[in-house]
């Protein structure tokens, strides 16, 4: 018999170690404990992180039939057992309370009749519950440190024939083992989920960073779990079609989860000018505010000359109208330069020649212009060339400076206002990719677990397309997994619809939708998941959450699906 009890004690110490589902461990320890003791009923109770009170985890009755679980409690309340009193002094009225304290274990042969504890609240129960608490074995739960972190109480021994009896005193070392087994199991359940915590915190914080570092990304990263886990959910909810069979382990919703908070963990070195970088001309401010000066100096430049003319004896409606022909000219051309600035709208050949030809035009400059530089940019300027830019002399009005190149970016005022389209150059647009390489660099060095090898993959292959057009591996369809085609699409969703961008407008969700449908009929998303995202209503559900109002107009669902 001594034997069969000790090899089931090594099965289930096995057991519990193999478990990681916390209520799931909390039933096998109260379970396995009354197996041993052929006990009626009990309960599992743990200690709170500030170690002052007991908080109940499981409560199991055969007779009463009863089994509630800590959350569950709305019929049966159970108010956590302070460890100390009111004055300070230790609760040593409480049976639990005491043998948490003490770490020593209580064998009581009848609550009833026994002395030196408060069993009036047992006695209430009962009352209400129509039973009768008799013999009681409460035990502590020591960590292989011999901290108790909690206590199991056992209620009411039964003979074979369902008579209740007093816990045999032998059977005491055994239940000692397995709560020492148990306390074990627990504290490496609770270490583990410590980990995973300060992991999942870390992983936020990172995320959060990056959104703060610039206001017009904000929450990008944060929402772009909420819209993978949605498209996620609508798979595994699907019960017939291409996702019939699709599923998710808890650990593999764990790696979609670190994926998706950690996809755009590289832009935290890409700089917050390039990101943000609203205008053509933007640098860390817009520049465009420089070249208004130069119109407005070679308007006054204008102004001078006519009246030095005028002075001189030339006819004065002749001068004047040379003066207003000028300041045409120029209010025309800067006009051009603005608007050209915004990068809103694609300009093509001839506005790029006629930016040019504004470029040509000449201004004086009358003060150093190497006065007042840091060090780094006067290290940009040859000696020879600061002699020169210290006097006055005629500059361009536009100009592509060779101090203007730096840092893998051509800051060129002519060469970024002639992008044919948006704000960004190449070396601007390859220095946001980069983020993605730089992601993939960052995940691969890090040391994931067994069960999240790939949170490298689905967080870095956001912006690979099923075309192979993608970046920065270019990656097809069918080098992907579905988890990381979930994420292109939820990456993409969320920055069209996003109304903090500096770029661009807000969009109004058809037109998100009418973006997504064409890069579907491109074959750079995937079809079957961006159908999915429409028939299972994730794109309505996640625009009413978290869109403008004003900006959920409705989408006929059925143009873009395409017949079976």
């Amino acid at each position: 018999m001594a034997a069969d009890q000790l090899s089931k004690l090594v099965d289930l110490g096995i057991a519990l170690s193999a478990e990681h589902d916390r209520s799931a461990l909390h039933q096998k320890i109260l379970q396995a404990a009354r197996d041993f003791t052929n006990a009626d009923g009990g309960s599992l109770y743990l200690i709170n992180e500030n170690e002052r009170e007991l908080h109940f985890r499981i409560m199991v009755n055969d007779t009463l039939n009863r089994f509630v679980v800590a959350g569950d409690q709305q019929q049966y309340p159970f108010p956590p057992l302070p460890l100390y009193l009111p004055d300070g002094t230790p609760n040593h009225q409480n049976i639990a309370s005491y043998v948490a304290l003490t770490g020593e274990p209580i064998n009581i042969v009848d609550a009833y009749a026994a002395e030196g504890f408060d069993f009036s609240g047992t006695r209430r129960f009962d009352a209400a519950a129509g039973y009768r608490s008799q013999s009681f074995l409460t035990v502590p739960l020591k960590s292989a440190r011999g901290r108790v972190i909690g206590v199991l109480q056992l209620i009411n021994a039964r003979r074979d024939d369902g008579s209740v009896i007093a816990f045999d005193p032998m059977i005491e070392p055994l239940v000692m083992a397995l709560a020492s087994q148990s306390a074990v199991a627990l504290e490496n359940r609770r270490l583990l989920q410590s980990q995973r915590d300060l992991i999942d915190s870390f992983v936020r914080i990172l995320a959060q960073g990056i959104d703060a570092k610039s206001p017009h990304t904000g929450a990008h990263c944060e929402r772009v779990p909420v819209l993978a886990k949605m498209l996620a959910q609508a798979a595994v909810d699907q019960k017939s079609g291409p996702f019939g069979s699709f599923s998710l382990s808890d650990q593999e919703w764990y790696e979609l989860d670190l994926a998706a908070w950690l996809h755009d963990i590289g832009k935290i070195v890409t700089p917050e000018h390039v990101v943000e970088k609203a205008t053509k001309l933007e640098t860390i401010h817009n520049r465009i505010h420089e070249i208004r000066t130069r119109f407005e100096v070679m308007l006054r430049d204008a102004e001078i000359d006519m009246l030095r003319r005028q002075l001189a004896g030339e006819d004065k409606a002749r001068c004047e109208a040379d003066f207003e022909t000028c300041r045409a000219d120029l209010q025309r051309q800067f006009g051009l330069v603005a608007q050209s600035n915004i990068g809103t709208e694609n300009i093509d050949l001839t506005t790029v020649t006629v930016i040019r030809e504004i470029a040509g035009q000449s201004w004086q400059r009358n003060f150093d212009r190497t006065a007042g530089l840091s060090w780094a940019e006067s290290s940009r300027i040859s000696p020879e060339e600061a002699v020169i830019l210290a006097q006055p002399g005629i500059e361009p009005l536009l100009s592509d400076r060779q101090d203007q190149v730096y840092n893998h970016a051509n800051n060129g005022e002519i060469y970024n206002l002639s992008i044919p389209r948006g704000t960004l150059t190449p070396e601007e647009r390859a220095i946001i990719n980069d983020h993605v390489v730089i992601t993939q660099d960052m995940l691969a060095q890090l040391p994931f677990p067994v069960g999240l090898h790939n949170v490298p993959a689905i967080a870095g292959n956001h912006h690979e397309k099923m075309d192979g057009s993608g970046y920065p591996r270019g990656l097809t369809g069918d080098q992907m997994g579905t988890l990381e085609k979930i994420m292109v699409i939820a990456d993409i969703f969320e920055a069209l619809t996003a109304v903090d961008r500096p770029y661009k407008k807000p969009k109004m969700l058809s037109e998100c939708i009418e973006i997504l449908g064409a890069m579907r009929d491109q074959g750079k998303i995937d079809s079957n998941l961006f159908e999915l995202f429409l028939t299972s209503g994730a794109y309505r559900d996640y625009g009413d959450t978290y869109l403008k109002p004003g900006q959920c107009d409705a989408v006929d669902v059925n143009r873009y699906l395409r017949a079976a």
